[in-house]
């Protein structure tokens, strides 16, 4: 089978991911967890047959969800992936722990608008057990926005058929979620308020299941916790179909009607369209009509399946259809750049009021001279009257002078986070792919 050319059915794509995977401890983000998920669902067939593993680039950035050719960014990304080494640390149903650390990707190529990669074979044996899996919907992957989110929902869904996670010890927890390293998510209020809830959000949200959490408390300290784990019935009605429901499709039952083996027919139904399976169906009609069949119809079928036999036909009505898409195209760019645009503006304030109540608390802790002596200071470096005025309104929250705040509290010696690093920490998108995605948009819509 030509791999490059798989393209799943996005309402249908379930990966069979080992459990211990679930629980890799790289500081991953929320792109590289993406890119994780969606190379490990395009292996899995052949991951320990294949030496080589092949996706088309344009259906990589598909499957993350990343709506961009921006294949330069994709790079950087694989990239990280192999300078990433992974820990493997395990909470197993009985307890115990088990610990294990190698390389994430050893090899990538990008040639020709396709992605070749490898896996060393140890980890390639401990990323395939189809009997103890854990199924991730990659079509809710695609939808999350943020790297907390993404983990939570992994580490939870595993558990639907239980009805609720094991018990998590909160330090093994925070290791879990990247958040181990970062002092000012010690205390379990700044934990739950910046970490938990805004993932639980976005998992009730956009997931197929519902969480709730539970915490163990000693005293008045919270020393564990674990989730509630329900089936999300409203998600389910608008697409998010269980693999099990894949024989209900027409598209299934129409290749049984041609001679297809079940194995196979369920294969093509979640790597295909169900239009794209229909093509082909009916390009092998019409050749076996005018006896251009030598061999089997149904074998014939397969070769017009994985090699993309053309459909004379349907490409007449697909160009004409071109001038009509065209249009629908554009207006859809067109809103998602606005929305984009929106996006970027909230990012742009919501760093400037952290920044702020940064420097606000570094303020209060001088004296009151030493306050009005920095005000005086900083009014007079502005120059000119219309950004003194806009300072004296607004004070350090300013948006016009904000750029000149940041400059001269850093030059007095306080430490201010990057746009990137705060974005990483809040489980926000990265200021840098929301810039690629609206350059991008704007040069298609040139």
């Amino acid at each position: 089978m030509r791999s490059e050319l798989k393209r799943p059915n996005k309402n249908n794509q379930i990966l069979k991911k080992h459990v211990a995977a679930i629980h890799i401890g790289a500081k991953l983000s929320l792109l590289q967890r993406k890119l994780v998920n969606a190379l490990l669902y395009n292996a899995y067939d052949q991951l320990l047959t294949g030496k080589e593993h092949h996706i088309s680039a344009s259906v990589l950035c598909e499957m993350i969800g990343f709506d961009s050719k921006n294949i330069g960014y994709l790079k950087g990304a694989l990239k990280g992936l192999m300078e990433t080494v992974v820990e493997f640390d395990v909470l197993e149903e009985d307890g115990e722990r088990s610990w294990e650390a190698m390389v994430l990707l050893p090899y990538a190529k990008i040639k020709g608008g396709t992605c070749t990669y490898r896996y060393e074979r140890a980890l390639a044996e401990k990323l395939y057990h189809p009997d103890v899996y854990s199924k991730i919907n990659l079509s809710v992957l695609r939808e999350m926005n943020s790297a907390h989110a993404l983990v939570l929902y992994e580490n939870c869904y595993r558990f639907e058929g239980i009805g609720h996670t094991a018990w998590w010890d909160i330090e093994v927890f925070r290791k879990l979620m990247a958040v181990d390293m970062m002092p000012s998510y010690k205390p379990f209020k700044a934990l739950n308020r910046n970490v938990i809830q805004p993932a639980m959000k976005e998992v009730n949200k956009l997931s197929n299941i519902q969480i709730e959490m539970e915490t163990r408390m000693k005293g008045r300290m919270v020393t564990g916790l674990r989730f509630i784990v329900r089936p999300n019935a409203q998600q389910s009605l608008v697409g998010m179909d269980t693999e099990d429901e894949i024989t209900d499709r027409s598209a299934y039952k129409a290749l049984l009607a041609q001679g297809i083996s079940k194995t196979l027919a369920r294969a093509w139904v979640i790597e295909y369209d169900e239009e794209y399976i229909f093509d082909k169906l009916d390009l092998a009609g019409n050749e076996a009509a005018r006896g251009k069949i030598k061999s089997s119809k149904a074998g014939f079928l397969k070769s017009a399946i994985e090699e993309d036999y053309h459909n004379e036909n349907a490409v007449k009505k697909k160009a004409q259809s071109v001038a009509q898409s065209a249009k629908q195209t554009r207006e859809k760019l067109e809103r998602k750049l606005e929305a984009l645009k929106t996006a970027q503006r909230e990012a742009e304030t919501a760093y400037r009021w952290h920044t702020a109540e940064i420097i606000e608390e570094a303020f209060q802790l001088l004296s009151e001279g030493e306050r009005e002596a920095v005000t005086a200071k900083f009014q007079l470096s502005l120059g000119s009257s219309i950004y003194v005025n806009a300072f004296k309104k607004d004070g350090w929250k300013d948006r016009l002078t904000f750029l000149d705040i940041k400059k001269f509290w850093e030059a007095r010696g306080l430490t201010l986070p990057s746009p990137a690093a705060w974005a990483q920490k809040n489980g926000s998108q990265e200021p840098d792919i929301i810039k690629a995605q609206i350059n991008e948009i704007k040069e298609q819509l040139k």
